[in-house]
């Protein structure tokens, strides 16, 4: 059942059925957001029952919930964690979406500028440095297929700084021939919060590497056009962004390295390696592709190494 009776131009709809309207028409205009919105808005369905009226929702609902996000345990009856600040900020994000969408249509009683972003500033990320990747890189034996695709991923991810999403949203069709000045292949990538296309290079030794992989990866006569993918059986499929961090992620923990490398390490790892070598900010925003540069100065704050490097020029000898 979709509504209740409807009272003059109000309609009485069950919230669950409220979701699903507005995450088919969020997926007219952003193609992804809505399987993200969808995991945040249904967990308040849950938490609000499912006979609750959109209608009935109110502030002191939102509050309720977002304090029961901060104390929630996750997993089968064990404390593991509880949800970060930044998720619960995202949340409001998301609700607060959703409720201008459904105020604007005279449908809820909630008033969206109640629901605000909680305060709260991130962990220093982990850059990788270039010594980690050699380490990385070096682990991997080009003999096996499946160790040759993994040193495609990190050497694609340390040469273009490439989101992890992009990465694995990479057909074999996106890929250039090679460039007759450079040498090298480039690729058309997709950047899915913006669906803006963006070119990206990588260097020779990554092509080659890129070569002797297709060498394998084109006979598999795999069904999809997915560049980077699991298995090679006809029904292999595209890899998704959980299965590249898990693969680094094992690469990462066989090497003894910090755990605190993730995909998204690459990225801080090519904005700084391009500022070790004298490049200029505009040059880092063309190459990670921001459309701000204040985007840009996110990724260049120091490390904690860089920290401890620049910290201890100016301590007072004892």
């Amino acid at each position: 059942m979709t509504c209740r009776l409807p009272v003059g131009h109000l309609y009485f709809m069950l919230f669950v059925n409220a979701i699903e309207i507005y995450l088919d028409w969020k997926s007219t205009y952003a193609s992804m957001a809505p399987s993200r919105y969808a995991i945040r808005l249904r967990q308040l369905a849950n938490f609000l029952g499912e006979a609750k009226l959109l209608q009935e929702v109110n502030g002191d609902d939102i509050v309720r919930f977002h304090r029961y996000l901060e104390s929630v345990s996750i997993g089968s009856g064990k404390l593991i964690k509880n949800y970060s600040k930044s998720t619960i900020a995202y949340s409001a994000v998301i609700l607060k979406n959703f409720f201008m969408f459904w105020r604007g249509r005279g449908q809820a009683n909630v008033n969206p500028k109640e629901i605000l972003s909680i305060r709260h500033s991130s962990r220093l990320k982990k850059v990788i440095t270039e010594d980690e990747f050699k380490k990385m890189n070096e682990s991997l034996d080009e003999g096996y297929f499946d160790d040759i695709e993994k040193k495609l991923i990190i050497n694609m991810l340390w040469d273009t700084g490439m989101r992890i999403s992009e990465l694995c949203d990479l057909n074999i069709g996106d890929i250039s021939g090679v460039h007759p000045k450079y040498g090298v292949r480039t690729a058309q990538t997709r950047t899915r919060k913006t669906m803006k296309y963006n070119l990206v290079m990588w260097s020779k030794r990554t092509d080659d590497l890129l070569n002797k992989y297709l060498g394998v990866r084109l006979c598999a006569n795999v069904w999809t056009d997915a560049l980077f993918i699991v298995g090679r059986k006809k029904s292999a499929s595209r890899i998704c962004v959980r299965t590249a961090q898990r693969w680094i992620k094992d690469i990462v923990v066989s090497n003894d390295l910090d755990r605190g490398i993730t995909p998204h390490s690459f990225r801080h790892g090519k904005a700084h390696s391009m500022l070790d070598k004298g490049a200029n900010i505009r040059d880092i925003q063309a190459i990670l592709r921001h459309v701000k540069p204040e985007s840009t100065y996110h990724y260049l704050s120091l490390n904690q190494e860089q920290y401890l490097s620049v910290a201890s020029k100016y301590l007072v000898a004892t």
